[in-house]
């Protein structure tokens, strides 16, 4: 009995894999490879939903950035509810720079905007950079990394 189940299971995955060729067999590679990048997109999305995150991976009700951005971060440091991506300090500066430079919309901030409710339903992609060859573009000001923001505005 257990054989005659165990058969049953082989052969239906292999006939649902085989339709499955069969269908995209019709497609172009560009076609094919459009497709695999839409369910890519789609199970991210699914994932995002999950975790009780708009579809950019964006928390719209959190409070802070750090919280609103916290699955783009690599890290999980922060200091009044900014991110800490990281930590640069020199002998001859007195105060150390912690946070990062902020990117928005191609216009640079020290600080991101107070009203973190109000942008964060409009942001639509977020690229955080915090290796120097990644910051290096934005100089002494992006020491301690960059978030760019980029939204509907």
């Amino acid at each position: 009995m257990k054989k005659l189940i165990v058969f049953f299971l082989i052969t239906t995955i292999g006939f649902v894999n085989a339709q499955e060729k069969i269908i995209l067999k019709g497609l172009t590679r560009k076609e094919i490879k459009a497709l695999k990048k839409k369910k890519k997109e789609q199970d991210l999305i699914n994932k995002f939903a999950k975790m009780g995150l708009n579809e950019w991976g964006i928390d719209e009700n959190a409070q802070t950035w750090f919280l609103a951005l916290k699955f783009h971060l690599p890290s999980s440091r922060q200091a009044n509810g900014l991110p800490i991506l990281r930590q640069y300090q020199t002998f001859t500066e007195e105060s150390s720079r912690i946070h990062p430079l902020w990117i928005i919309n191609g216009q640079q901030f020290n600080s991101p905007p107070q009203d973190v409710q109000a942008l964060s339903p409009l942001i639509r992609k977020v690229r955080v950079l915090v290796t120097a060859a990644e910051t290096n573009r934005w100089g002494k000001q992006a020491r301690a990394g960059v978030i760019v923001l980029e939204t509907l505005r």
